[in-house]
C-alpha cells in the first residue's frame, strides 16, 4: 500500500490536472489522490501530487509564491487568452518592440496589483465556474483580485514570441498577465507557452514524467516522493512522547494546558494561535496538525491545543 505522500509530477501539455490525477489513482491503486493546484491544459511542469491521507494537508501547504517561464504571442488576441483560444483580433502593424519597451511594460506589474481574472477560468461566480458561463454564450463580470508580482523578466524576444520568466503570488493568472502585456504595448497578446517551474517548495528537480512514474511502478521501484513533514517544514514543531498525551492526539482529543505542564515550555515563543503545529512523535512521524486555543472568556494566556488534523490515529 502507497503511504501517505506528495509526489511532484512534471505534467505534459494537453492533460487536465484532474486527468493527471485520474492516472495515478489508477497507476498506483489509490482510493485518495489530490492536486495543489490547477495547471490549464496548455501549460506544463510541477504539479504536486498528494497520495491517500496526505490529501488531508493540501490547505496547510506553503505555495504562497509560483515561478513560471513561457512565451507570450504578440500580436494575437484569443477568448481564453491563450493559443487554444478562438482568435479574436489580430495586429496588422509592425511588432518592432525594443528590448528596453518591453521591458518598460514589464515593470509596471512589478509589486502589489489588481488583477482581472479570465472569463475561461474556474473562479466560480453565484456557484459555477466562469468557464461555464463563458461556454454557454453567457456574460459575467469577471472578478477582480489583489495579486504581487516579484520579478518579472524578458528573457528573449523573436517577433512575434517573446521568452520571460515571472515569479508571482499565488493565484495570479499568467494568460491575464500576457494580455494586459500585449494591450500595454498596443498590439495584443496571448500566451503560446507556459510552465511552472515551482509552486512553493515543489520544483521540478524532483520532479517526474508521467511515463518514467508508469515504468517505476511497474518495476516496482522507489517512489520519488517527499513526506508530509518535508512539505510542511514551514510549520513550528513538537513533539510529543507522553503515552497519554499521544493517545488524545490520536483521538483527536484538546490538550488541556494544566494536565501536561511540561508540555507548553517547548513550545515556541510568540506562536500565534491562528498557526498549525506539527505534532510529531520521536520517531518524527506527523501525528497531527493542532492549533493554541483560547476561550473567549480566558482571562490571560492559552487554555491548551486544539486538534485540527489528525494523520496518526489509534492502533495505527
Amino acid at each position: 500500500m502507497t503511504d501517505d505522500i506528495f509526489l511532484v509530477v512534471d505534467k505534459p501539455e494537453g492533460l487536465t490536472s484532474q486527468r493527471v490525477v485520474a492516472k495515478i489513482k489508477r497507476l498506483l491503486g489509490c482510493r485518495k489522490v489530490g492536486h495543489t493546484g490547477t495547471l490549464d491544459p496548455l501549460a506544463t511542469g510541477v504539479l504536486p501530487i498528494a497520495i491517500n491521507r496526505a490529501t488531508r494537508l493540501i490547505q496547510y501547504l506553503d505555495e504562497s509564491r509560483k515561478v513560471y517561464s513561457g512565451e507570450i504571442e504578440l500580436g494575437v488576441e484569443s477568448d481564453t487568452l491563450d493559443r487554444d483560444g478562438k482568435v479574436v483580433a489580430r495586429h496588422l502593424g509592425p511588432l518592432d518592440y525594443s528590448k528596453e519597451q518591453i521591458e518598460a511594460v514589464f515593470a509596471n506589474y512589478l509589486g502589489r496589483i489588481t488583477q482581472v481574472a479570465p472569463v475561461y477560468s474556474a473562479i466560480k461566480s453565484k456557484g459555477r465556474p466562469l468557464y461555464a458561463y463563458a461556454r454557454a454564450g453567457l456574460e459575467v463580470k469577471p472578478p477582480e483580485r489583489q495579486i504581487e508580482i516579484d520579478s518579472f523578466t524578458l528573457l528573449s524576444y523573436n517577433p512575434p514570441l517573446l521568452s520571460f520568466r515571472v515569479v508571482c503570488s499565488r493565484g495570479t493568472y499568467v494568460r491575464s498577465l500576457a494580455a494586459d502585456v500585449g494591450r500595454d504595448l498596443g498590439c495584443g497578446g496571448r500566451i503560446w507557452s507556459l510552465r511552472r517551474e515551482a509552486s512553493g517548495m515543489f520544483n521540478l528537480d524532483q520532479s517526474i514524467k508521467l511515463d518514467e512514474l508508469h515504468d517505476l511502478v511497474e518495476a516496482g521501484g522507489r517512489l520519488p516522493s517527499l513526506s508530509t513533514q518535508e512539505v510542511l517544514s514551514h510549520l513550528p514543531s513538537l513533539v510529543i512522547s507522553d503515552a497519554r498525551l499521544k493517545n488524545r492526539v490520536a483521538h483527536g482529543m484538546a490538550v488541556p494546558v494544566e494536565d501536561f505542564p511540561g508540555l507548553w515550555t517547548e513550545l515556541l515563543s510568540g506562536v500565534a494561535p491562528e498557526v498549525e503545529i506539527r505534532l510529531v512523535d520521536e520517531e518524527a512521524q506527523l501525528m497531527a496538525l493542532a492549533r493554541l486555543h483560547k476561550p473567549q472568556d480566558a482571562e490571560s494566556g492559552f487554555c491548551g491545543l486544539r486538534m485540527s488534523r489528525v494523520l496518526k490515529s489509534a492502533g495505527s
